[in-house]
């Protein structure tokens, strides 16, 4: 039966036939080197790599090409992808004081403007500052007429000195008194025009504004007017959507993948239909410790009439790897593969009586779904490969021995190695995680409680020891700078009544003025404590000298940075309620970084300071480090039953190294005298037997068992097998097996 034949056959019948074509193609090139199949409509060359089909041999095979094109291939990264909004564009609002609302002025879904005002609350705190403002506006007054008429009084010489003194004394406490209530209320929000309008009883009563610190949509207001609230609610949830933060997680062994600037096509469930585009802005310092996923970061702008991009929303990544130049590119369904081997049907010519085809290996680079960029091999621009039949045709090339060729040398990074003496040591392994000492890594927190009004740093930001890192509103702040000013102003009244005192001679006793020398050292003692407290809190020197000097509070305390680093986590929100001494800010030094291994407790005995260590990073592989064990810990963990040993680095590391990278441990026990060994790499077990792939002098690859005897991370020693010098494969072996098992 002819291919012609053939086509007015059943499809089975097709396939059954081709077959047998096959293994007679085979067969008779075992024999006699090249001749013609039988049924004259395919002729294969299988040391050339070329095969001739008839047109009708084509036709039944219904065989296809496609043109290679020059296209650049991007591999990718695939990883979950969230949507959040940035530290400074998400926002709660809360009340300074306690109260009731009276008023609402904005709903869930409304866009307010930063500054804006969204509720009115009704304190009685507010009520007891306008009391105490109109005593004092009272008092000052009553006490200006008592010294007015002192003042005529004692140039008519009706009155003493001493009076006068005392008069003056009254006026400026008074007059003390009301610039600390003012300044109180300029720290509430509260200006000196409406405690004075409010005190002459001609305005709206005084009412505690809530405003947005940023510009907005309102996303939760847990608000009603008549409710009463505290100062450690959140009563809105303002939310800014114009740009928004795309958090990615990163698998720990593509961390080494990922870089800065690097491209990322994101999608979203919520978004079928768009594809964005944007960039790597931000990596991550931090491991979460539960998932041992790393963090990009990237930002993407949001559509401002109709924000799309909304916080919460989850979908995938796609972070490009690096493109490197255009290179020729085949569609993957052209690719056909013999286990080891990878190749392509080259079509040479093109008749109308057949075509001819050439077999040709190819080394890959980087792939997607439909192209594969070629590396390696004789496939140019313009070359027409087969997408359709190949199948059939790659059943004709059948050789029978292995053998790899160049390009798939290249393509499955296959090493070969001559056997030789290599020294096998006694181990141990044990698991471990990169740990960033302690006195590395940090947390700066505030030391009152308030709520976070400004965040000043980024994701990853290196910063200073003492840089500002965030700022928090605190009405305690506000209080001890109150206290600050009233001991001032008490303290310069009692120096000049003390000075004039001194002045009058032999007319004051002198038991008054050790009384008031006491009462100045004492205000002033009491100054510089309370200097020293807000110093402490993180204040600087010119902003007390302001508040001394201007009468102006300090609204909010910084939060300084303890120590030189990075800002390694962080995770609230402006307007949030802060503790004293809640950590807000991970910061961490990466100078300096060792490993934590974790020793069983039978091993425990083995291991001691001074020990080497060989080190090797999940997230890093091929990475091996040299190390010394440093410390060891004193006890045994009652759950895991393991010892800490911390490993220092031999040399200090250039890699990006992150907090809770996971590593692997190898200390060495014992150095034996060298035998014959392969590297770990270069032995397959196939069941209860183990072979390596020693390559002869053709070049074919021969799977030879063998007989192990002892093992550690690096080395195999073998006892029988194997001889001294021979080359066996120690990289790309399992594409070997693979290709051995094709060909067996």
């Amino acid at each position: 039966m002819t291919f012609r034949q053939i086509r007015g056959n059943r499809p089975w019948a097709v396939g059954a036939c081709l077959l047998a074509a096959a293994l007679v193609s085979t067969y008779s090139f075992g024999h006699e080197g090249h001749q013609p199949l039988p049924t004259k409509g395919v002729e294969v060359d299988l040391r050339a790599g070329r095969l001739t089909l008839s047109r009708a041999a084509r036709d039944v095979l219904d065989v296809r090409t496609q043109q290679v094109q020059t296209r650049d291939v991007a591999g990718a990264i695939r990883a979950y992808a969230t949507v959040v909004a940035p530290w400074t564009g998400r926002s709660y609002v809360t009340s300074r004081l306690p109260g009731r609302i009276v008023n609402l002025l904005a709903r869930p879904g409304d866009l307010v403007e930063a500054g804006q005002v969204l509720a009115e609350i009704d304190s009685l705190d507010l009520h007891t500052l306008r009391q105490d403002y109109q005593k004092a506006q009272n008092e000052l007054a009553l006490s200006a007429k008592i010294l007015e008429l002192l003042l005529a009084a004692t140039k008519e010489g009706s009155t003493s000195g001493q009076k006068l003194i005392e008069a003056e004394n009254s006026h400026r406490q008074s007059q003390n008194a009301l610039d600390v209530l003012r300044a109180k209320g300029v720290g509430l929000g509260v200006p000196e025009a409406e405690l004075i309008a409010s005190a002459e009883g001609n305005a709206a009563p005084l009412r505690l504004q809530l405003k947005s610190q940023i510009r907005g949509v309102v996303v939760h207001a847990d608000v009603a007017v008549g409710k009463f609230v505290e100062p450690t609610e959140h009563l809105f949830e303002v939310v800014d959507t114009s740009r928004v933060w795309v958090k990615i997680g990163v698998l720990e062994q593509d961390l080494n993948r990922v870089e800065k600037g690097q491209v990322v096509h994101v999608s979203f469930q919520g978004l079928p239909q768009k594809r964005l585009t944007t960039k790597v802005d931000v990596l991550g310092l931090l491991l979460d410790p539960q998932t041992h996923q790393g963090t990009a970061w990237a930002e993407l702008e949001n559509n401002k009439s109709v924000p799309h991009l909304l916080p919460g929303m989850n979908g995938q990544a796609e972070l490009i790897l690096p493109g490197s130049s255009a290179r020729p590119c085949v569609p993957t369904k052209s690719i056909f593969s013999d286990g080891a081997e990878r190749y392509v049907f080259v079509e040479e010519t093109l008749t109308k009586a057949g075509s001819e085809y050439r077999k040709q290996s190819i080394a890959i680079g980087r792939q997607t779904r439909d192209l594969a960029e070629i590396v390696s091999g004789d496939v140019f621009p313009g070359d027409r490969v087969v997408t359709r039949g190949g199948h059939e045709l790659a059943s004709l090339f059948f050789l029978g021995v292995l053998r790899v060729g160049p390009e798939t040398a290249k393509s499955i990074g296959l090493k070969v190695e001559a056997a030789e003496f290599r020294r096998v040591e006694r181990i141990l392994r044990f698991d471990g995680s990169l740990d960033i000492p302690p006195q590395l890594r940090t947390s700066a927190s505030s030391q009152l409680s308030g709520t976070l009004r400004e965040i000043r740093v980024d994701r990853s930001q290196s910063v200073k020891a003492g840089d500002v890192l965030a700022e928090v509103a605190s009405l305690e702040l506000q209080d001890i700078q109150l206290e600050l000013l009233e001991t001032h102003l008490d303290g310069v009244l009692w120096r000049d009544t003390d000075a004039r005192l001194r002045n009058a001679g032999n007319a004051v006793p002198r038991r008054t003025l050790l009384e008031m020398d006491s009462r100045v050292k004492v205000l002033e003692t009491k100054f510089d404590n309370i200097r020293q407290k807000l110093l402490t809190l993180g204040l600087s020197a010119s902003q007390i000298d302001d508040v001394v000097k201007n009468k102006r509070l300090v609204d909010s305390l910084p939060i300084r940075a303890p120590m030189d680093g990075a800002i390694a986590q962080f995770d609230r929100v402006l307007g949030q309620v802060v503790r004293a001494d809640e950590p807000l800010f991970e910061i961490h030094d990466l100078s300096q970084v060792w490993v934590q291994a974790f020793i069983g407790e039978r091993d425990s005995s083995r291991v001691h300071v001074g020990q080497s260590a060989r080190i090797r990073l999940v997230a890093h592989p091929g990475y091996e480090a040299m190390g010394t064990v440093s410390r060891i810990g004193p006890v045994v963990d009652v759950d895991s039953r393991t010892q800490i040993a911390w490993i220092e680095f031999t040399k200090p590391e250039s890699l990006a190294i992150q907090h809770n990278m996971l590593a692997s441990v190898t200390l060495t026990t014992e150095r034996l005298a060298a035998s014959l060994a392969v590297p770990q790499s270069a032995v397959i077990r196939d069941g209860l037997r183990n072979f390596v792939f020693v390559q002869k002098s053709d070049g074919v690859f021969e799977r030879r068992k063998v007989e192990l005897g002892r093992a550690d991370d690096r080395f195999q020693e073998i006892k029988t097998g194997l001889s001294v010098g021979e080359m066996v494969a120690t990289e790309g072996v399992p594409q070997i097996q693979t290709a051995y098992s094709a060909v067996r």
